[in-house]
Parts: C-alpha cells; structure tokens; sequence
C-alpha cells in the first residue's frame, strides 16, 4: 500500500472518526523545519537509522490504550549517548517535539506523539554495561529488555525485580512508569530502585545523577550536596532521555514456594486484613490479591475460553510467594502465611497449587504452561485486544471501599443498559506497598480497540471509576503529573480534587520551562498559556 493511501485508510480506522492531522501551530513542527532537521539527522545517525516514510512512522502511531492514535513525523534510533545529543541539538534548534519510545508496551498513550515530531526509539542501546555481583547492583542501557536482563542476573544468583508487563518490555521505561509488581511489598516499586543514571537534557547537555555524579562507585551514597536523583522520577522523557541507569540487584533465592489462600465470600472485607497480615510480617517475597476475572485471563486464549474459565475460579486469591535457602525454610514461611491469614480471616481456605486442574485443557497446571502464556502472547492484549488501567495509591483498609466505588462507578454509568459493563471485562488486583503501609489498586477494563463505541465507553467509564477514588482520598500513582501539568480544566480542578497538588504541579512545571525552554520534550502543555494544547486531531 502507497503512503497517501495507507494514510486514508488510517484516517478511516480512527476509532473516534476523526482525520489525522499534525497540529502546526505557527512555531513546533514546521514542514519546512521538519524537512531540514531529517536531514541533519540522516548525516548525524546515519540514513538507515532515520525514517520519515509514513509506513515506517504509522507503526508507532498506537499502543494497547484508547488513546487516538497518531504517528511521528520522523523516526530516529539512536545507538549511542552522543547520538540522542545530536538529537536534542537538532530538535532545539528547528523547534521539533521529541518523544522517547522503550519497546512500546505502554497502556496511557505516552509514546503516542500528539503533535508529531520526532520520536526516539532506543531499541538499539541494548548494552548491559555492567553486572556487579558483589554490590548488587547493574548498568544498562535504555533497550535493555526485562527477559535479557534477568536471564543474566540470573546466571550470577541474583535477581532484579519482575514487572508487571511483558518480559520484553524496557527495564529503564517500566522503572520510570513506577514498575509496581508482586514484589514491591518487600523491595518497593521500581523507581526506589534507582541507583544513578546518564541522561541527555533537552538542550543537549549530559548530565549524571547518582554516586557517579562525582566519580564515585555506584554503591556509595549519592552526594556531596543535595541528590537530584529524584530529578527523574517519574518525568518519562519530560526533562530529556535516559540512555543509562543504574539500578539495584537482589539475591535469587535458592528455593520458592507459595501458598493460595481463596475465597468464595461476596464481600471484600477481608481481602486487606489478609494481605496486611502477610505484608508485615516480612517473610514473604511476593505478596498480591486477584480476582477470578485475572485468574481466568491469565490462562485462557482467547475471550470465549475467558469467559468460560472465570466463573469456574474462586472469586478471590491472595498470592503470597516465599523464598529462602532450603525447602524447610520456604515450608516454615508458607505456615506461618497461613497462620497469620487465618487469625484475621477464617473465611478464607488454602488451595494446592500444584495439583488445580485446568479446567481449558483437562491437564495439570504446571510451569509449563504458565511459561507458554507470559513468553508467548501478552495477557493484556490476549483476550479482546487491548485494556485500559486505573489505578491509585492509599492505605489497605480504604482500598475495599474505593474498590467497591470504582466498580460502581464503572459498571452503573448513566445511559442504557448497552452502556454498562459486564463483568468479565473488568479485573481487580491489590499490592501492598513496602512492608503493608500502602496499596496500590489496579483497575482493568478489557476492551476491543476496533469497537469506537467500547473505547468511548471505556474513557467514560474509566473518569467516573477514577473520580470515585479521589473521593475516598486515593492518591495518583507516581509520574502521571508529567501528562497533565498545564492541562486547563484538569489543571483547574487540582486544588479541588487535591488540595495540596497545586504548588506541586505549578513548581514541576516552572522547573520543565527551565530545563526545556524551547518546549520540546514530551510536550504537553503551551508555555504562553500554561495550558495543554489542543488535541492532534
């Protein structure tokens, strides 16, 4: 298919039914500055590491979200730190938009370029630069993917922490969208894993963060002065582009076991009691609560075997996994577990996981098969396509209560009955957060992307449930103020919805015009009005 009419037919996918136009808006993304700037990129890179083809641009265009798709002017893969400097000095000087892309595996539409421009693609710096067995800890570049990672940390006795994404999703853009997995109840979630970093600011300047800042090995302190590590935290390519990290390593245990604690109750009251009493005891290496619904995406194929599967599952799990050095230590802990779950909720019953029947296939369950569903496919997009995610952070106790609001809010919006969700499309996931002092809630909405009336619905939907957890006082989780800051009825709002985030926004914002004052990383928001621009539609 030709450029021109590839680009038709994309303009008549759009699920909002809308033609895909780059914004011009008199300043960023100027055709003729465009034109110079790809040039300028081809002699910096090399021709075969810059696209401007619209077949090239328009597979970056969407991700698994809602979000309306839109493609980059330019593509560019950097393979060095010195390339992405070249980028930046490219992009300051023509005034084009750039937007770093890991491996693409997000849910928020971030990689998704609103005004075109260039995107970063950093696939190629792939190196992991160093494995320190002794102090624990590695550098790796920004390609670097989870599966290459850990097959190497591995080999040495240690781990780092699992996401929950794909494992060949980028280790350093799961890190910086916060990477809360199954075990952020002992280590914290990914970015409390930072240990330094190089990143390229938008200007062009190089700039390290961390022990290395001064010279010293990455296992000192950061210092002297104040640590700007925190710097990063969060901004997703707002405040420039991370081309290495450092990050923390843990020992591998010799021996794992997990113990299934499950639950047919209607009510959830007894899900935090359950998950606090594990979490702060400190024996556990994991530690999460599912519902049915995830039990049954996890496993099925496709969203017929789904449906079947979900009902025939306990409506509730709590998944807390031990590890030590021999199999009577894991027995010891998983006791213990058992214990410590049954003195707070005797409602619950423990479940043999090696012997539950799949019920799909008539087999025993087994590594095997688990292996071949998270290698093989990616959950999230298995069963209808795509999913959108709502999330918040708060104490344990208030969880129950801010669940239970989501799920009205999501399931009783105002319409007809063709606008409520049914349950199947809709899962629930609690975390604790370091030791039980917080939660964090996940909200998954499963949707068919090329449905317009599902997506619409989904966003509609995914606002009500949200909303509903701002009013029980649940917290945004990490970096989402670099997508909003700026933003004009939201950002109006702030002081409303949290009353305490309006200082916050309004600093992050001032430090983003400092650091990028030609508006070109990420961009979001317009300088002259402080408020998000109008949508690339």
């Amino acid at each position: 298919m030709k450029g021109k009419d590839l680009q038709k037919d994309l303009r008549e996918r759009k699920i909002i039914k809308v033609p895909v136009k780059h914004e011009i808006d008199g300043t960023h993304n100027l055709p003729e500055n465009l034109e110079k700037a790809y040039r300028e990129l081809q002699e910096a890179l090399g021709e075969e590491w810059v696209s401007n083809d619209i077949n090239i641009t328009v597979a970056y265009a969407r991700d698994q979200s809602v979000v309306p798709m839109n493609h980059p002017h330019i593509v560019a893969l950097p393979g060095s730190t010195e390339d992405v400097v070249a980028i930046m000095k490219i992009a300051n000087r023509y005034l084009i938009d750039v937007t770093p892309y890991g491996t693409g595996l997000n849910t928020l539409g971030m990689t998704i370029p609103p005004y075109g421009g260039i995107l970063c693609d950093m696939r190629r710096m792939d190196e992991i630069v160093e494995i320190d067995e002794e102090n624990m800890f590695c550098t790796i570049g920004p390609g670097v993917t989870f599966a290459q990672l850990q097959t190497e940390t591995l080999k040495r006795g240690l781990r780092l922490i699992n996401p929950s994404t794909s494992a060949n999703a980028s280790v350093v853009s799961n890190i910086m969208m916060g990477n809360i997995s199954t075990l952020a109840n002992k280590y914290g979630v990914g970015l409390d894993h930072i240990i330094g970093y190089k990143i390229v600011l938008p200007e062009g300047q190089v700039m390290v963060g961390g022990p290395r800042a001064y010279g010293a090995d990455p296992a000192h302190m950061p210092g002297p002065g104040p640590d700007v590590r925190a710097f990063i935290r969060g901004s997703m390519g707002s405040m420039g582009i991370i081309t290495e990290m450092t990050l923390r390593l843990y020992p591998n245990p010799d021996h794992v076991k997990l113990t299934v604690p499950i639950s047919n109750s209607e009510s959830w009251d007894h899900i935090a009691p359950a998950l606090k009493a594990i979490s702060q005891r400190n024996i556990v290496i994991e530690n999460a609560y599912f519902q049915n619904t995830y039990m049954g995406i996890f496993l099925a194929e496709t969203n017929a075997e789904s449906s079947k599967l979900i009902p025939m599952f306990p409506r509730h799990y709590v998944v807390p996994v031990t590890g030590g050095y021999s199999e009577e230590e894991t027995e010891v802990k998983c006791k213990v577990c058992e214990e410590d779950i049954l003195a707070v909720a005797p409602d619950f019953e423990f479940m043999d996981w090696e012997v539950v029947e799949d019920i799909s296939e008539g087999r025993i369950l087994g590594v095997d098969k688990f292996t071949k569903f998270f290698r093989e496919s990616v959950r999230v997009q298995r069963v209808k396509g795509s999913f959108f995610v709502g999330f918040g952070l708060d104490h344990l106790d208030n969880l129950v209560k801010i669940n239970s609001d989501m799920m009205r809010a999501m399931t009783q919006q105002v319409g007809t009955d063709d606008n409520v969700f049914s349950a199947d499309m809709i899962a629930t996931y609690f975390q604790p957060y370091d030791m039980g002092r917080l939660g964090f809630i996940e909200f998954d909405i499963f949707i068919d992307q090329s449905n317009p009336e599902d997506s619409l619905r989904t966003i509609s939907g995914t606002l009500a449930a949200m909303a509903a957890s701002f009013r029980n006082g649940s917290g945004i989780c990490f970096g989402v103020w670099a997508l909003v800051k700026g933003a004009g009825p939201l950002h109006d709002l702030i002081g409303f919805i949290f009353p305490q985030a309006g200082t916050y926004v309004d600093t992050y914002r001032d430090m983003k015009m400092i650091y990028d004052p030609n508006n070109i990383c990420l961009r979001r928001f317009d300088y002259e009005t402080l408020r998000m621009k109008k949508a690339a539609l």
